[in-house]
């Protein structure tokens, strides 16, 4: 920030004209109103095509417009300074700070700064414990963290019967801060067992994992999976996914192919929720 276009724009402002060969085909889409308008024109110059600018005042008007602050770098958080700057708050693409739940199974410390946050005592008291990232600024543990994509089964994890120290919720897929707290020296002690839903996108969310810790990480599948799917699975985790599906049948790691046949022979795919049946 400030993106492309606003430059794009000031210099158009401060020089006048600008080559053709500037614009990008999105560029010159956003432009096309101020075209008809006669606020700018094209022109011949050389051996080339400028853009000209025609009213100055109206393209000052439309540059103000678009970017509120001017089109200048202002302070703040990330999102508040997309807001700001170009009146969207998902401009910012991520925010420095991120909450992540966790409940914890055994007496597990979590430490930063000389800080030390009991997550079993805060798990006991509300339910959960929340720790907040910052890139950069990680809380250590060392346990076995299991990574459960779907809200019920983190607040039952318990009947999921899964081996683990601690229950994070990923809220679907993981962040790409979470994924860098996931590589840290912080964690550099914890392994991860992925809890999600048995589809293309839970798998592909297992292999995006895997990239991050290595053979650190593991995947959750029931002994009974096939079972399981043929019996309450539905289609459309399939078939909304066709392109993720295609590309999870050329992984070589066994677990995924174990359920990738499972998929195939079924046809359907599954949702972890039903590890909470009994």
């Amino acid at each position: 920030m400030p993106d492309a276009f606003a430059r794009l724009l000031r210099r158009m402002i401060e020089e006048g004209q600008l080559p053709r060969s500037k614009l990008s085909a999105r560029s010159w889409k956003d432009l096309t109103p101020l075209f008809d308008a006669g606020v700018l024109s094209q022109a011949r110059s050389g051996c080339g095509l400028v853009i000209e600018v025609r009213a100055p005042e109206a393209l000052g008007a439309f540059f103000r417009k678009r970017y509120p602050s001017d089109g200048t770098a202002i302070d703040g958080p990330p999102r508040a300074r997309a807001v700001g700057m170009l009146r969207n708050a998902k401009r910012a693409g991520r925010t420095r700070m991120e909450p992540v739940l966790i409940r914890a199974m055994d007496g597990v410390m979590c430490t930063r700064d000389n800080v030390r946050c009991d997550l079993r005592a805060a798990t006991l008291q509300t339910g959960a414990a929340c720790v907040v990232l910052e890139s950069g600024r990680f809380w250590s543990m060392a346990t076995d963290v299991a990574v459960v994509e779907n809200l019920e089964c983190f607040l039952h994890f318990e009947e999921m019967r899964v081996p683990a120290g601690v229950a994070l919720y990923a809220s679907g897929r993981l962040s790409d801060l979470v994924l860098q707290w996931f590589a840290s020296q912080e964690l550099s002690q914890c392994r991860f067992v992925h809890c999600g839903d048995y589809d293309p996108v839970g798998l592909d969310e297992y292999l995006r994992l895997k990239a991050i810790v290595g053979d650190r990480a593991r995947l959750h599948i029931p002994s009974d999976i096939r079972n399981l799917v043929a019996t309450f699975g539905r289609p459309e985790l399939l078939s909304d996914s066709p392109a993720v599906l295609s590309r999870l049948r050329r992984v070589a790691y066994p677990e995924v192919r174990t359920v990738v046949e499972a998929l195939d022979e079924t046809g359907c795919g599954l949702e972890q929720e039903v590890l909470l049946l009994g």
